[in-house]
């Protein structure tokens, strides 16, 4: 029963009023849900394995080469900046700090509005010593889960674009084929409803 449906489902089984663009169509659509089911599952593995290693790359990069350390405010955050109004987010003041490998350093860091010269702030640096923004929040699993339906979402509206451009192929044929057809038989189909008219 089930095999007798998914046979007349995709044009399988003897129809006489089946044309071969109707079996095209049928066999297009039996190899694009093919395809979906045979790769998505693939495809989807391999880009969320791929994300998870490379965050598991940025994060190992992340923890040997940035590091805390603390910077001393040389001036206050309100003179940072020469004619520079104070605001209630964020501002800069120059700094100095030791770097990883005991060097000395100094800069403009980022500070709070209330900071004062002497404030010790916490900043992210580099091997060098070079201020660096905070390492992201990552979650390689998360992140992996996002890739993999992403990605069977874009191989799903690639094959539904596939599918409508060869229906719409195939469309286009079977269209001039019924104009040939009605071409040789509409003049002998409006020939014999002229003479049945007048019987």
């Amino acid at each position: 029963m089930i095999g007798r449906r998914v046979a007349r489902r995709f044009g399988w089984e003897r129809n006489v009023l089946r044309r071969r663009t109707d079996r095209i169509e049928s066999l297009m659509v039996f190899v694009l849900v093919f395809s979906f089911l045979a790769g998505a599952p693939l495809l989807a593995w391999w880009a969320g394995e791929a994300s998870y290693r490379q965050d598991l790359r940025a994060q190992q990069w992340e923890r040997r080469h940035l590091f805390q350390v603390d910077a001393v405010l040389v001036e206050g955050a309100s003179t940072a900046v020469a004619g520079s109004t104070r605001s209630a987010g964020p501002q800069t003041a120059k700094a100095t700090w030791t770097a990883p490998d005991g060097t000395a350093r100094s800069g403009v860091v980022q500070t709070g509005t209330d900071a004062r010269t002497g404030t010790r702030v916490r900043i992210w640096v580099d091997d060098s010593g070079t201020p660096r923004m905070p390492p992201a929040e990552r979650n390689p699993t998360s992140q992996a889960v996002l890739v993999g339906a992403a990605v069977l979402l874009c191989l799903c509206a690639a094959l539904v674009g596939l599918h409508r451009i060869g229906r719409g192929a195939l469309d286009r044929h079977r269209d001039r084929a019924w104009g040939r057809e009605w071409m040789e038989v509409g003049p002998r189909w409006s020939r014999d409803s002229r003479w049945g008219g007048r019987f």
